[in-house]
């Protein structure tokens, strides 16, 4: 009985060690991965993109969470000027996961620059790939957001400084903090659609207020520019 349990020990202990194996891609592969980067809604291709393959090795562990170490990009493409991309990259023998990576720059994004700024419906910003060695077409709908300009007065009756703003479209943390000037914002937004922004304050007792601000649909490519005069009293609790 003893011999049996000691095999069978034995042999868990095997099978142990060797799924905590450290396994990669043999190295040479070459995959080849097209498609094309467009914004259908407003027929506009993004041009002139950078895409790249990310080359990462998991780790093995007794861990709940997954321990994934990024090795290198092991290649990278531009978009043309009608959105397509096609390259063909060729594992290291350094990782066993390879992801598409749409380069995306947050800091940009957030920070609004003159940059292409553009979300990606119903898809994230990296792919995983499986099958390596096989053709991989991969299109991306993107949808881009174009700009406005938001010039709100806070009439000198205003108070409970400073007043936060929040729009939809980015998490960029916005304040106004003086009355009886004209301040400008400029955000990104989708011009096919109605929004809103919130203008939000805390009053000395704690009590939460706002002003919501009905944004139409602007249909244009354009800057386009809003002026907002606030008044104290345009303030609710909520």
């Amino acid at each position: 009985m003893k011999t049996k349990f000691d095999y069978l020990l034995l042999l868990l202990l095997m099978l142990l060690f060797t799924s905590c194996e450290d396994t990669f891609e043999p190295s040479g592969i070459e995959t080849r991965v097209f498609g094309r980067m467009y914004d259908s809604e407003n027929q506009i291709p993004l041009d002139n993109h950078k895409l790249r393959i990310g080359e990462s090795n998991l780790i093995p562990g007794f861990g709940s969470a997954p321990n994934v170490d990024f090795i290198q990009y092991v290649d990278s493409t531009t978009t043309d000027s009608d959105g397509y991309f096609d390259f063909t990259f060729t594992t290291s023998g350094q990782g066993d996961i390879y992801e598409l990576e749409v380069d995306h720059d947050y800091d940009n994004y957030f920070g609004l620059t003159d940059e292409n700024v553009f979300g990606l419906l119903n898809q994230g910003f990296r792919i995983e790939l499986e099958d390596l060695g096989e053709d991989k077409e991969l299109n991306f709908e993107v949808l881009y957001f174009f700009p406005v300009n938001l010039k709100f007065t806070l009439n000198s009756d205003v108070q409970f400084l400073p007043i936060r703003i929040r729009e939809p479209y980015s998490r960029v943390i916005d304040n106004l903090t003086e009355t009886g000037v004209e301040i400008s914002r400029i955000y990104y937004i989708d011009k096919n659609s109605n929004w809103q922004i919130e203008l939000t304050r805390i009053t000395d007792d704690g009590q939460a207020q706002r002003v919501v601000l009905d944004m139409p649909a602007t249909n244009s490519t354009e800057l386009t520019e809003l002026e907002f005069n606030i008044n104290d009293d345009d303030f609710e609790d909520y």
